[in-house]
């Protein structure tokens, strides 16, 4: 299919929940232990060495998910969220709010605490998480203050899943949303980047989506041009095959900002 054709992250068609049961619910697909827990295992690693710290850290990350939190709200006393739809505000604030119907988390919770060695604590991951974050934000990256009207300070920490491969039409657009969302990140501060290497399509129910493809030669040119010192870039090849989507490579990169561009 032409890639002209394919639906866009932000537009209607996007099912929230469906994306969410898709890829995320333990058990609907290996998709779920390949990515989402590999991404678990690496913020982990990551937080709990001290390398990355601060107080402050903005999530940007695809569709109104939680897991990757369960692991940043240890570390972090406050966490912002920005996404690029009501609708998925609206589900992630169900989540928020506890709401009835609103996404279980509580398997991505369990891996979380057996990873801290932690695992009776799994019950009130969820409830850390939920007082942690303390906005959630619309975002529009083709404005030059994407968060109009709000006005958020800079924060220690930008961590970001999928999302800039989902929202970014062209490998132009992506190096200048990546520097939006960078001039929302303290200089010194670091930016936990991941996502997938050659992709371009995934499936939310019988819907396809666009995913801008691209290797780890681009995703280096444009995060140091984006003013970014990278100290850690992994790639994991993919084991699982699925007509969901079509990527060879799980990416994890550290990069510290270095200066404003």
């Amino acid at each position: 299919m032409e890639s002209s054709l394919h639906k866009h992250y932000h537009d209607e068609e996007f099912d929230p929940r469906g994306f969410i049961d898709t890829y995320f619910y333990n058990g609907t697909n290996d998709m779920f232990e390949e990515t989402a827990v590999y991404f678990i295992t690496q913020l982990f690693k990551t937080f709990s060495s001290g390398r990355v710290r601060g107080e402050t850290l903005l999530d940007v990350t695809i569709g109104p998910t939680a897991f990757h939190l369960l692991t940043a709200c240890d570390f972090f006393k406050e966490i912002n969220v920005i996404e690029f739809t009501d609708a998925n505000i609206r589900e992630f604030e169900m989540w928020r709010n506890e709401e009835p119907g609103a996404a279980d988390w509580s398997h991505a919770a369990k891996i979380v605490c057996d990873l801290e060695g932690k695992s009776e604590e799994w019950q009130g991951k969820e409830d850390k998480a939920r007082r942690a974050v303390k906005r959630v934000v619309k975002c529009d990256l083709t404005k030059d203050n994407p968060l109009e009207p709000v006005v958020l300070p800079q924060m220690d920490c930008l961590l970001s899943i999928g999302v800039l491969q989902a929202v970014s039409k062209d490998h132009q657009a992506f190096c200048s949303n990546l520097k939006k969302l960078a001039s929302m990140l303290k200089t010194g501060g670091h930016i936990l980047l991941m996502g997938t290497y050659n992709m371009s399509c995934y499936m939310v129910g019988e819907h396809k989506f666009f995913c801008l493809s691209h290797d780890e030669e681009f995703i280096r040119k444009a995060v140091c041009d984006a003013g970014f010192i990278i100290e850690n870039l992994e790639a994991l090849p993919t084991k699982k095959t699925s007509n969901l989507a079509d990527y060879d490579h799980i990416m994890f990169m550290i990069a510290r900002k270095e200066r404003e561009v």
